[in-house]
């Protein structure tokens, strides 16, 4: 299973930098679409991460895929250098749609 990344330029050379081989450099949200429904055809990829600002510009798209494909999971991480949060769609709110158990801390 690969991980993959959708994001701007600034994400793309610090995950470069990491290490992270399947990466897909955009310069406006709507250029995600393509690279996420290309990705959803292929079932090697088991991860996708986008930046907050992406995933917020095409949560209709995300939510159609997390709804209709087990795999990829969709992440959103922090813009780097911004302190942007994500609109819905924490870590717990992923495992509870699916795998359908909800984490609750006391």
């Amino acid at each position: 299973m690969n991980i993959a990344l959708i994001a701007d330029v600034d994400t793309v050379n610090f995950f470069k930098l990491c290490g992270l081989e399947y990466i897909f450099e955009v310069n406006k949200p709507e250029e995600a679409e393509k690279y996420m429904r290309e990705l959803i055809e292929k079932p090697e990829f088991a991860i996708l991460i986008t930046t907050d600002y992406i995933a917020n510009k095409n949560r209709a798209l995300i939510n159609e895929i997390t709804e209709e494909h087990e795999f990829p999971i969709i992440i959103s991480i922090p813009t780097l250098g911004s302190g942007s949060q994500p609109i819905t769609d924490t870590i717990t709110e992923l495992i509870k749609r699916k795998i359908g158990i909800e984490l609750k801390s006391e």
